[in-house]
């Protein structure tokens, strides 16, 4: 993969529920995000037993409410916004 850098369990996961918000099969989510399958297992597995991902009935894997809600979250935290400006004296 183009750039692939170590990542965190938080960006893997934010980076699925953005991927999985207009449904995805879990193979072109493993592909999309670089995930292996012993991963994707893995996340797939948390992410919806915790209520973040949901699976329709064509096995395709959906941003479920609640994982729209986190990335909401997620993006107003303020580490998010954080740019490295130096605090003013």
């Amino acid at each position: 993969m183009k750039g692939m850098v170590n990542r965190d369990r938080h960006d893997i996961v934010v980076e699925i529920l953005e991927k999985a918000k207009s449904g995805r099969s879990k193979t072109e989510l493993m592909r999309d995000v670089g995930l292996s399958y012993t991963q994707s297992k893995q996340y797939f597995s948390a992410l919806l037993e915790k209520g973040l991902l949901e699976i329709d009935e064509d096995n395709r894997y959906f941003t479920a409410k609640k994982g729209l809600e986190f990335l909401e979250k997620c993006r107003n935290c303020l580490l998010f916004k954080w740019t490295g400006q130096k605090k003013k004296r």
